[in-house]
């Protein structure tokens, strides 16, 4: 509603719209003014209606993407992804979209078992493509979403393996899978932190002077990282006579997860060849490694991506031992044990 309380008391009741004569006018309550408001805008629906965007919201996913989503890492997947959702919710048109709508929408798919993480992206993307067809004047209307809550989802600390169950994950790769570039793929992930499809993707010039640099990243920035002398030795070896643009491994990423199988690993949901990256991020911080260079070798635009494995470094948040209130009370006295 656009009524509100002036500073006087009064009520205003403030219409601007598309299409309609802008009016201002005072009541002296709420009630009043709101009654008012209905009843102009009733007076003018068919006007309103007849001026309005009549672009389905298919139509605005498909000009989203051929304004914006096409120069995504993920642009078509997400393209993909919004045409499900415009489905799923009949395809309404865009301009006379709600909240109300998206809220019900979002009640059923979290009934139908959509992971709340999962349907937070949803709604970011979604809401992307109205405030970006907007910014480029491409629609003239708010976006139906501003005022909605992205759900709040308790923090958990990401997974990682252990030395042991690392061990475990490469003896199953070395002596169950046939396809050699399985090995090596996961070596680099664990050295270097790289997601699967970089490192599978790898070209033989992407191999230069003892280290590995990464290109066509999901922040589209390249970056360089230095591997063991002794792995890069053995890659070399393993890449044997290739042109620069020659790729160096083969499409592995199913024999990685049916090693995966082979083993008695219980890996989160989604998150098959990822541990590889959580698992290098966590040993990194655990040996007292610095955040602002984990950042740098994951590829992090944003420092507070790379925060999330901050507890794990050995002198993280040390002050709480020295500085709380009791810190010079000493040791427990033997008749409180």
């Amino acid at each position: 509603m656009t009524v509100k309380q002036d500073k006087n008391g009064k009520w205003l009741a403030q219409i601007d719209r598309q299409g309609i004569p802008r009016v201002r006018k005072s009541f002296p309550d709420r009630i009043t003014a709101e009654k008012f408001e209905r009843e102009y805008l009733a007076r003018y629906a068919t006007k309103i209606n007849a001026n309005a965007d009549q672009r389905s919201l298919k139509e605005l996913v498909e000009l989203w993407f051929e304004y914006h989503g096409l120069n995504l890492s993920d642009g078509e997947r997400r393209r993909v992804c919004l045409l499900d959702i415009a489905t799923a919710l009949k395809n309404p048109v865009a301009s006379q979209f709600t909240a109300e709508q998206f809220v019900q929408y979002r009640a059923a798919r979290l009934r139908a078992g959509l992971s709340q993480k999962t349907f937070n992206n949803h709604h970011g993307y979604l809401s992307s493509v109205f405030n970006k067809l907007r910014k480029l004047r491409v629609i003239d209307f708010d976006n139906p979403l501003s005022e909605v809550d992205f759900i709040k989802i308790q923090e958990r600390q990401l997974s990682y393996l252990s030395r042991d169950q690392i061990d475990t994950l490469l003896d199953a790769i070395k002596t169950g899978c046939k396809n050699q570039s399985t090995w090596y793929v996961a070596q680099l992930c664990l050295r270097t932190g790289a997601r699967w499809g970089e490192a599978e993707q790898l070209r033989f010039k992407q191999l230069h002077s003892g280290r590995v640099t990464f290109e066509f990243t999901k922040g589209k920035k390249t970056r360089t990282i230095p591997l063991d002398a002794w792995f890069y030795a053995d890659l070399l070896r393993f890449c044997g006579y290739k042109n620069p643009d020659d790729r160096i491994f083969d499409n592995c990423i199913g024999a990685f997860r049916r090693a995966v199988a082979r083993t008695d690993l219980d890996l989160p949901a989604g998150q098959c060849s990822h541990i590889l990256r959580h698992s290098f991020a966590s040993h990194f911080m655990m040996k007292g490694g610095n955040i602002l260079s984990l950042q740098k070798i994951l590829g992090h635009a944003d420092i507070s991506m790379t925060m999330r494995y901050a507890h794990l470094s050995p002198d993280h948040l040390q002050d709480a031992v020295k500085l709380n209130p009791i810190a010079d009370a000493g040791s427990i006295p033997d008749d409180e044990t």
